[in-house]
């Protein structure tokens, strides 16, 4: 398919890929989750479109992340977006570790390791814009609040437009949608990793410690691979962690129809780790907004909740260009 050239306007703030994000803090803390209600969400919003082309995503363990970032400088390296300058970026979303897999008939032969991002918020409508249009990223706009350093306290918080219920009545509303605060008295340890391979080994063990027992994975997870794992892992200290999206736009003509709708893979590629620890326990609360349903859609326990593993590091990263998977338009 021949595609049109982009058409550049004054007051585009839709920047092009790659897009670069130096001097980046991360922080990842790790819930439970039940496997049958990931699977749910993974064929209602990914599969539904990518199944009838044979490519099928599963829940890789029955585990989610609640990442939190702040990227110092966000800008694009693609000329003529590569001169127009830099911005910074918050960025906090649901992270949902995946298997990309070939179906054939009853059979599945699982392929690759992605990330599917159900819940994005930041903190500027330019990330917003672009990761909508460019990539898929199912980002909103959100006011965004996190401790200044690793080695200070504070709470994370997400202040989003919000509808409470459903009902004819119901007015949107700017809320607190979630908050994150440590469960210890002390700040967070002042150590740190120094290569990727440090990282990966220690927080992996840190996952299997909490995630899996003698057996392999708990809930009656079905895919607990370790040649999968051992993939992810590899990735990770590649400095690649591949991300899927549901990348759609309404029909402007018939509001129950897509103008367009595909499942779309794109590769963020780790360029520098400069430190990273573990963080101490946290404690998560989630408002169940009808507009917001993240306890439901993640199968968490509830929308009070404890991370027992999380992590943080600080990074610069590049996130590179996509490819598109499937295409129901």
């Amino acid at each position: 398919m021949t595609f049109p050239k982009y058409i550049r306007r004054g007051g585009d703030i839709v920047m092009a890929p790659p897009l670069e994000l130096r001097d980046t803090i991360m922080y990842s803390f790790l819930l439970p989750a039940d496997a049958a209600a990931l699977t749910r969400m993974l064929d209602a919003q990914l599969n539904a479109v990518s199944a009838p082309t044979g490519t099928v995503y599963k829940p890789l363990l029955p585990m989610v992340a609640v990442v939190c970032a702040s990227a110092g400088d966000s800008h694009s390296t693609q000329p003529p977006d590569s001169d127009k300058g830099w911005m910074g970026e918050r960025d906090f979303g649901i992270w949902v570790p995946v298997v990309a897999g070939k179906q054939e008939g009853a059979r599945w032969t699982p392929q690759r390791i992605c990330w599917y991002l159900p819940y994005v918020f930041v903190d500027n409508v330019a990330a917003m814009a672009t990761g909508r249009e460019v990539f898929g990223f199912f980002k909103e706009l959100a006011t965004l609040a996190m401790p200044p350093s690793p080695s200070a306290r504070g709470m994370f918080s997400i202040d989003t437009l919000v509808i409470p219920t459903f009902t004819p009545s119901s007015q949107a509303e700017n809320l607190r949608l979630m908050t994150i605060t440590s469960a210890a008295s002390s700040v967070a340890p002042d150590n740190s990793w120094t290569t990727m391979r440090e990282a990966a080994d220690a927080i992996w063990g840190e996952v299997k410690r909490v995630f899996f027992d003698g057996e392999g994975a708990k809930d009656g997870l079905a895919i607990s691979l370790w040649d999968l794992i051992k993939e992810l892992l590899e990735n990770l200290l590649a400095g690649n962690v591949p991300l899927v999206f549901l990348k759609q736009f309404r029909d402007v003509g018939q509001a129950d129809l897509a103008c367009y709708q595909a499942v779309v893979e794109a590769p963020a590629h780790l360029q520098r780790l400069y430190s990273g620890w573990f963080t101490h326990p946290h404690d998560l609360s989630i408002a169940q907004f009808a507009s917001h349903p993240i306890v439901a859609d993640c199968g968490l326990a509830g929308p009070t909740l404890r991370s027992e593993v999380g992590f943080w590091v600080r990074m610069d990263f590049v996130m590179q260009p996509g490819r598109v998977v499937a295409s129901a338009t």
